[in-house]
């Protein structure tokens, strides 16, 4: 009789995936302290998104208001608080701050306190980032306190192309790029930008 010796059929087991890094390690913003600027009717998105994502990465996240404290509604009816009024606060206290846009930074480039914010953060070389409508602050904002001459004056950027030439008109070189980085300067279009432009300022911050 003629006798089978059965192979073991048992599937192996899988190896265990890989450990993923600790990413806190990698690109934590421990320690680093972010200002995002804020007033009624800003782009929902370009607030909630990088507060959540910068947070993620355990920066402490603040958020600046002309008035505190005060809630202020989105554009789209999203609430987010104050947590310090501009006048309160002082740019060598940042690390980097985040202009939204949406109808807001029409009002903030009125705010006196929001404007020297700016300017004294890109004096400074601290990070400066702003999205879709935001580059309105920076074009109110001047160049180390030359009230003849814009704080864009010889950069590089981009930002809502309804405001391309509010940009180019205060000297800046205007590109359609998702995300444009120039010195502590960083930039963007739309909210579809958010992405890339977070990553660029962890980038910018972590150095």
């Amino acid at each position: 009789v003629a006798h089978h010796t059965l192979k073991n059929t048992t599937p192996h087991s899988p190896p265990p995936p890989p450990l993923l890094p600790n990413k806190t390690t990698i690109m934590s913003l421990k320690g680093k302290r972010i200002a995002i600027l804020l007033d009624h009717k800003f782009e929902d998105a370009e607030a909630l998104y990088p507060k959540i994502r910068l947070s993620e990465e355990e920066a402490t996240v603040d958020i600046i208001g002309c008035r505190h404290p005060e809630v202020f509604n989105g554009k789209h009816g999203y609430p987010m608080k104050s947590t310090h009024k501009i006048s309160d606060v002082s740019a060598s206290d940042y690390d980097a701050v985040i202009v939204p846009g949406g109808f807001a930074p029409d009002f903030m480039r009125r705010d006196g306190n929001m404007v020297k914010f700016v300017e004294d953060m890109d004096k400074q070389k601290k990070t400066v980032a702003a999205i879709c409508h935001g580059p309105w602050v920076l074009c109110t904002a001047r160049k180390n306190g030359n009230a003849k001459e814009c704080m864009l004056n010889g950069r590089r950027m981009t930002c809502f192309h309804a405001i391309k030439y509010d940009v180019i008109n205060g000297g800046a070189e205007w590109v359609d790029e998702a995300v444009v980085v120039d010195g502590n300067l960083i930039t963007s279009r739309t909210p579809e930008d958010l992405t890339p432009f977070c990553k660029a300022i962890i980038s910018s911050i972590s150095k």
